[in-house]
């Protein structure tokens, strides 16, 4: 697999950068389509009159059938290939996004955008088993670290976008937008993205088969205290986000939808994190790193505590640039040392990681209406404690294997 035929195994070439900029790319156009409505929460929840504690089902459903879609898309990917999956699920994407501009009903807007969520499950497991695959190792973790970017950059433009757009324009006019964005982007993965050298299909797609193969990635122990940090870390992260306009746009901050909007435009970082957080996991071990990552989080999450706007955007800044640095490490530790269909193998942890949204975004909502922002933060913290903890376990694991490698020979 890792042969001459991987780009970057020597130099910077055009391919390279073709396959760096495709998905990168790819992972912008996914965010920023799935979470432009993240910012809108307030102005969907006074337009359809729907209680604080309920308006994030629409992310949550989102989230939850693009978890149930990585089951599948990874063993798509590892059947069909990685490209043809992305572009697939872009350009699918770009049809129902428009179709949401047309539906008045909440009910119906939140399936349609459930459908977006599953559509576009497929991008993320195919993007990281191409760099698995066709990239060279020395180099696979700073572009599975531009994969990450683009999505930061997909997540920051989209809820920027539309929190500045909402006072400007209508709804159907940003879906509009978010449709033709897909639709482009589709078109331009195609045309700029190499053909994979190293893929070989799968046999036929067999229910039993991906049933055996995801109890295998499961009971894998060097890659399943992966999967529940994944959980812990995007549902951290999605708690956050959810309710972080509600709470800058009452007193003391008092801020409007745009301006609390542009708090998103700290996502950019991750163009420094992501990359970085592969290059120090590579010298000096994924578990130390994400260790390091879970701690700042919290100091970033106890700043957020703060009832100073200054010391919040700080606190904000840092829980999500140690977020994007520890989602990169993830990935890129999942496809190195899955044994087997890396495409399953990163569609389960994605699937864990949505999921973590989807259920503790939801939840927290509860916690933020009961509890109010200092209860909610207090949660996200302990759930950043327990992600120290599997942390410590993997590398309590990885030592062990290590001294059984060692014993054996």
């Amino acid at each position: 697999m890792k042969t001459s035929n991987t780009f970057g195994e020597r130099k910077v070439n055009k391919s390279y950068i073709a396959v760096t900029f495709a998905l990168a790319l790819s992972g912008l156009s996914e965010l920023a389509s799935i979470y432009f409505v993240q910012p809108l929460l307030p102005f969907l929840s006074d337009k359809y009159h729907i209680p604080v504690d309920h308006v994030s089902i629409i992310l949550s459903v989102e989230m939850a059938l693009l978890a149930i879609g990585l089951l599948f898309t990874g063993s798509l990917s590892d059947r069909f290939g990685r490209k043809k999956l992305i572009v697939t699920s872009l350009f699918s994407g770009a049809i129902l996004t428009c179709c949401c501009s047309f539906i008045t009903s909440w009910n119906v807007l939140v399936a349609v955008m459930g459908l977006l969520g599953l559509t576009l499950s497929g991008i993320a497991a195919a993007a990281t088993a191409y760099i698995s695959e066709e990239v060279a190792p020395a180099v696979a973790g700073i572009v599975t670290g531009y994969f990450v970017f683009g999505n930061s950059m997909g997540g920051m433009s989209g809820r920027v976008f539309a929190s500045q757009m909402i006072e400007h324009t209508t709804l159907h006019n940003i879906f509009y937008g978010f449709s033709i964005l897909l639709l482009c982007v589709s078109v331009l993965v195609l045309v700029t993205l190499p053909e994979s050298k190293n893929f070989k299909p799968t046999p036929k797609l067999n229910l039993s088969r991906m049933i055996n193969g995801m109890g295998e990635h499961f009971r894998n122990k060097m890659i399943s205290p992966v999967y529940c940090l994944g959980f812990i870390m995007f549902g951290s992260f999605a708690s956050l986000y959810n309710y972080l306009t509600f709470y800058v746009s009452h007193k003391p901050f008092n801020l409007t939808h745009a301006q609390a909007g542009l708090i998103s435009v700290c996502f950019i970082l991750s163009v420094i994190t992501a990359p970085q957080a592969g290059r120090l996991a590579n010298k000096f071990g994924a578990t130390k790193v994400l260790t390091g990552l879970f701690s700042v989080m919290i100091v970033g999450m106890l700043l957020a505590l703060t009832h100073t706007l200054t010391s919040l955007l700080i606190g904000v800044v840092i829980f999500t640039s140690c977020f994007f640095g520890c989602h990169s490490v993830c990935l890129r530790w999942v496809n190195k040392n899955a044994t087997h269909n890396r495409g399953q193998a990163t569609s389960l942890y994605l699937f864990c990681y949505y999921l973590g949204g989807s259920i503790l975004g939801y939840c927290n909502g509860y916690v933020y209406t009961y509890f109010g922002w200092a209860g909610m933060a207090t949660f996200v913290i302990a759930l950043l404690c327990i992600g120290i903890c599997i942390a410590t376990y993997l590398k309590a694991q990885i030592q062990r294997n290590e001294t059984l490698i060692a014993v054996r020979s």
